[in-house]
């Protein structure tokens, strides 16, 4: 075969449901030993374009290839039989097995009998790691390992199965940086070993780190391709969201700082501390201002917030909300101070899936719709309309389950219920972990017409663009210290990197 020639190959392809086109027309490559990226906002055609890769959709219209062979169309499992792998963001293993069972799971090698070789099977998977130099302990349970060593095992299944394209869906969503620097080298050892990888991402970053090509997809339809060295950040937005979207994420960086906002301080921490987490931690936060806590992964923001808003307990120090002692001890303590507190993982900790847009938007006010002993189903369906317009949650119908919903929709939908109480301090974690370029601008905006009624705003944030996009103010932590803060109009990225690195003050 052609060492050139496309490992996999979509031509024309389209998917329609009813009157709506998902997919028009694609023409999809990837080569062996290429890295494509694959990038668009939410609803762009990205899902429905990998599932017809992987054999998930029945395309409408249009052929793939493998190697130069039609594939069968709406077969996973013949797909997969013909190299085609995909690693979704959140994990497909089985927590409670070990990682060779779970490398194996399914199609464990056996003897006469139907009876598993469990010698041929560790030898396979040995020599499947010394093959790509992964070092794992096989008889550790998935479940116990870190999110990176997980992302590893079911890279590791892929490259059991033999599969000669990877397509890798968000796979560093919920990873620390020195983790995301991890991964990237493995993907680039798979490369060198001339497996076609298609990397699916919202964060550009990655896109200019780790890819060789990128295809841009807008509205159901691939709108560009290019060698990533020869296309630039602003280039791969515009095309992305469309011109004004554009304007609006570029513009943020520009609008006017309000560095300790009204003046009025709303939160004073003083010497805050909690045994073995993190400890002499002071600062205010003022009304009418964006506070950022930026850092790596592991420097114990979490951590602080948390106790912030009443999850945990610190053990030293002191905290006053208005100028009064506040003893938080509880959540619901903490709303009672009138703080809001938008949590990093919106699945497990911040809306009901299963529930629907209306109903999660009330789910921090159900107080004010209470008629009697029982909940006014009117109230909140009023309520949750005018929500859904201001947040402009797409698409606009509160009957939706929010699991439905595109992840940049269901971050609008949490970051709406906390405002619904119209918190005096709104605590943010990781707000837009997983969210596309225009989903951020739009969250972004939101939280600026917060800052502007008065709300005082606390944002926990890894990525640095987005804090000298959105940040009055930045603070570095450091293993659990605040090391600096600054005016974000009077500091540079490249200093808080040092810091970030060095926790230089």
């Amino acid at each position: 075969m052609n060492a050139d020639a496309p490992v996999l190959r979509g031509v024309g392809l389209g998917k329609t449901y009813g009157n709506l086109a998902a997919l028009a027309d694609a023409d999809f490559t990837v080569r062996p030993g290429e890295v494509r990226a694959l990038i668009g906002s939410n609803g762009a055609g990205k899902s429905t374009l990998i599932k017809i890769l992987t054999g998930a959709v029945l395309p409408t219209r249009g052929t793939v290839e493998i190697e130069g062979q039609a594939a069968p169309l709406g077969d996973p499992l013949g797909m997969i039989r013909r190299g085609v792998a995909c690693i979704y963001q959140h994990s497909n293993l089985a927590p409670a097995m070990s990682v060779l069972d779970n490398i194996y799971l399914g199609r464990q090698p056996t003897r006469a009998l139907g009876i598993v070789d469990t010698g041929r099977q560790r030898r396979e998977a040995l020599d499947l790691l010394a093959r790509h130099d992964i070092d794992i302990d096989l008889d550790r349970p998935v479940g116990s390992l870190p999110t990176v060593k997980q992302k590893e095992v079911e890279i590791l299944k892929a490259l059991a199965l033999d599969a000669r394209v990877i397509l890798m869906d968000e796979p560093t969503g919920w990873l620390a940086a020195a983790d995301v620097a991890r991964l990237h080298a493995t993907v680039r050892a798979l490369k060198a070993r001339g497996v076609g990888i298609v990397y699916i991402s919202h964060v550009l970053d990655e896109i200019f780190a780790v890819c060789d090509t990128v295809t841009i997809m807008r509205d159901g339809r691939i709108v560009a391709e290019s060698d990533v060295a020869a296309i630039d950040r602003p280039t791969v937005v515009r095309l992305m969201v469309g011109d004004k979207l554009a304007g609006e994420a570029s513009g943020a960086a520009l609008q006017q700082r309000h560095p300790r906002g009204t003046g009025v301080v709303r939160m004073s921490a003083r010497d805050l501390g909690k045994r073995g987490v993190f400890g002499g931690v002071s600062f205010d936060l003022h009304a009418g201002e964006i506070f950022c806590l930026t850092g790596l992964i592991g420097s114990k923001r979490t951590e602080l917030v948390r106790t912030l808003f009443g999850s945990d307990r610190f053990d030293t120090g002191t905290l006053e909300i208005d100028g009064r002692p506040a003893d938080i001890r509880s959540p619901q303590s903490g709303m009672a101070h009138g703080i809001g507190f938008v949590p990093e993982d919106r699945h497990r900790e911040g809306l009901m899936l299963d529930m629907n847009v209306t109903e999660n938007l009330a789910m921090a006010t159900l107080d004010r719709h209470r008629r009697g002993p029982l909940l006014s189903r009117g109230s909140m369906a009023r309520a949750g309309r005018q929500a859904i317009d201001e947040l402009s949650v797409r698409p606009p119908d509160g009957g939706k389950l929010v699991r439905l919903l595109s992840g940049g929709n269901q971050q609008k939908v949490l970051v709406g219920k906390w405002l619904g109480r119209n918190p005096r301090i709104l605590i943010l974690d990781e707000p837009t972990v997983g969210v596309d370029v225009g989903a951020k601008a739009e969250i972004y905006a939101i939280l600026r017409r917060a800052r502007g009624e008065g709300a005082a705003i606390l944002v926990v944030s890894s990525d640095l663009e987005e804090v000298m996009t959105v940040a009055d103010r930045i603070g570095v932590m450091v293993s659990g210290r605040l090391v600096a803060t600054h005016d974000a109009g009077a500091v540079t990225q490249e200093q808080i990197v040092r810091e970030i690195g060095g926790g230089t003050a």
